[in-house]
């Protein structure tokens, strides 16, 4: 097979596991190999599976905001127990999202992935069985483990499938699935919750009513995904990363024969150009067990950051995944709060225009809801689960502007241009002044911020070697989910005091970081390292 001057030249500095020199005319690199194997009917299955992972994980995020007006009573629910519930998912998955994400570089993204899904799925479900709340909280935290350890993998998993002219589409393809999640958990919880559905047991010491219902469903699609990924192989580049050059042969000559419908035998490749594994390192694996798998992850954690090449990468990506997150969900999380209070003011004071800022600071507090008791709490109202699907679908347009310029306009600009956005947006909220403006924001707010992070998936694949790629989109998750604690947090203990100082470190953090991504290097159309 002919190859480019290009990639002769690079891989001139590569070896051969079998010993064969690069001369060889059936010595291909990784990029190649793909171009052979086609696109087809495996990469449209393993889009819907991995799509279906992303989309269960955000089923799995989302679902507590449903729930909580449900199980308000039920777990003797304060305003501080629904902060520990919403945070709590952050710290199981920023422990979980490094954990599983090193080990993807160790023991394989497949098998790192459908352990992750399984157990997202029985920590969901079995938080669904628990009666207080300090077992539920543990069992979300278990949950969000698992979440935390399949959104690293499985965009890495997926992306070394990808040939380079695809990448960019395939990504954004794969995001879009997020907000089929959204939509999803949107129409199950307004299918499942209101319905009196469910059983209680004699006195009401055991309830399993519709909220519990709600969980177990929605855990669901994750343990589906884990069964979809046993029929799925391991990622060729990362078998050849570990000197396995027949397996990562045979997962190619398997694409090849599903793309095109011609035997596996006839794939036209039968030598990979790779990187020399030592013999060492291969022996330590086979005989370390454990212990070498953790040194090995430690190893990996401790490259990203002591290599002058990687290092400033490395801390960039921190820096922009935290401020996005800190924005995303500072506010995001925090959108229906304020705007229930402002919708809450204009039903007692009709006819009045002031801004929802305006509102908070004032301290409002409705006599007419501030002592409802639970026997007389009102059922969630069906508008609330319309504004949830109209606000979910309304990334439908960014997602499909990302996949078919992704590749043409680059990830840096989609990720400038969302995050300076995103930031402006902030500022609006200032305009707010009535429930109708409120959704408009919050279209335009989810719009715009889908595209950086569509743009930002794409570049923590890209930006990283195959050796290092589960490990580093772990530690920059980390960052990204001790922003989204943050966020969380700062709004919670500021905005009642001064609305303004929150908005305002959004604002400035999602602009500062959108700008801070000119300095990355450019990956577009480029072969994963």
């Amino acid at each position: 097979m002919q190859r480019s001057p290009v990639r002769m030249k690079k891989s001139e500095t590569n070896l051969l596991l079998r010993g064969h020199s690069s001369d060889s005319d059936d010595e291909v690199d990784y990029e190649d190999a793909l171009q052979e194997c086609g696109y087809g009917r495996f990469h449209y299955l393993l889009l819907f599976i991995c799509g279906w992972a992303n989309a269960s994980d955000a089923i799995e995020i989302i679902c507590i905001s449903f729930l909580l007006p449900s199980a308000e009573c039920d777990l003797d629910l304060s305003a501080d127990r629904k902060g520990w519930l919403s945070a709590i998912l952050f710290v199981g998955m920023m422990i979980g999202g490094y954990v599983w994400g090193s080990l993807g570089d160790s023991i394989g993204r497949r098998n790192v992935l459908i352990n992750a899904m399984v157990v997202n799925a029985v920590a969901g479900i079995g938080s669904s069985f628990a009666q207080e709340f300090y077992l539920f909280l543990f069992m979300r935290f278990l949950s969000g483990v698992g979440v935390g350890g399949s959104i690293p993998v499985v965009w890495t998993y997926f992306a070394e499938f990808q040939p380079s002219q695809k990448r960019g589409g395939a990504l954004s393809f794969l995001a879009s699935f997020w907000m089929v999640g959204n939509v999803a958990v949107a129409g199950l919880a307004w299918a499942v919750i209101p319905r009196e559905l469910g059983w209680s047991g004699q006195d009401g010491a055991f309830q399993f009513n519709s909220w519990r219902i709600f969980v177990v469903l929605a855990a669901a699609p994750s343990l589906l995904v884990a069964i979809g990924l046993l029929f799925l192989p391991e990622s060729p580049k990362f078998l050849l990363s570990k000197g396995k050059h027949n397996q990562a042969i045979q997962v190619l000559s398997a694409m090849y024969s599903s793309n095109t419908g011609k035997p596996s035998s006839s794939y036209p490749v039968k030598q990979l150009i790779c990187s020399e594994v030592s013999p060492h390192i291969k022996h330590s694996r086979q005989e370390g067990g454990w212990k070498a798998v953790v040194v090995e992850a430690l190893s990996n954690t401790a490259k990203l950051f002591t290599s002058k090449s990687l290092f400033r990468v490395t801390m960039i990506m921190i820096i922009i995944n935290f401020s996005i997150q800190f924005g995303y969900y500072g506010l995001w999380l925090w959108f229906p709060e304020l705007f229930s209070k402002l919708q809450t003011y204009y039903d007692d004071h009709p006819g009045e225009s002031i801004s929802v800022c305006e509102v908070v600071d004032s301290g409002y507090v409705s006599n007419a809801t501030s002592s409802v008791s639970c026997a007389d709490r009102e059922p969630t109202k069906d508008q609330v689960f319309i504004n949830s699907f109209i606000i979910s679908l309304s990334a439908a347009p960014s997602n499909l502007w990302t996949i078919l310029m992704m590749d043409k306009l680059g990830r840096k600009f989609f990720l400038c241009l969302s995050m300076v956005l995103s930031g402006g947006c902030a500022f609006l909220i200032y305009l707010v002044n009535s429930s109708t403006m409120n959704l408009i924001l919050s279209c335009v707010f989810g719009a715009v911020s889908t595209m950086g992070f569509n743009a930002l998936d794409c570049l923590g694949i890209e930006l990283f070697p195959t050796s290092l790629r589960g490990t580093a989109m772990a530690i920059t998750l980390v960052s990204a989910r001790i922003g989204a604690i943050l966020g969380n947090l700062v709004f919670g203990y500021l905005v009642e005091t001064y609305c303004a100082i929150p908005i305002l470190m959004v604002a400035t953090l999602l602009i500062g970081g959108g700008l801070m991504s000119i300095l990355l290097p450019n990956t577009t159309l480029k072969p994963l390292l």
